[in-house]
């Protein structure tokens, strides 16, 4: 077995936090909302009106 260090690239929120698990129907939940939401956003506002 041989250790390397390695050095992150990536910033420092693109990665979960270690010990922190979110319970997988509180996932789901959370994408249908997000998925949700970008609908109404394309439906009332227009394709030209998803920005922020």
């Amino acid at each position: 077995m041989s250790t390397q260090n390695r050095t992150r690239t990536a910033p420092a929120g693109a990665t979960a936090v270690p010990g922190r698990h979110r319970n997988p129907l509180s996932t789901a939940v959370r994408n249908v909302g997000i998925a949700l939401d970008t609908a109404a956003r394309v439906i009332f506002l227009g394709r030209d009106g998803v920005r922020y």
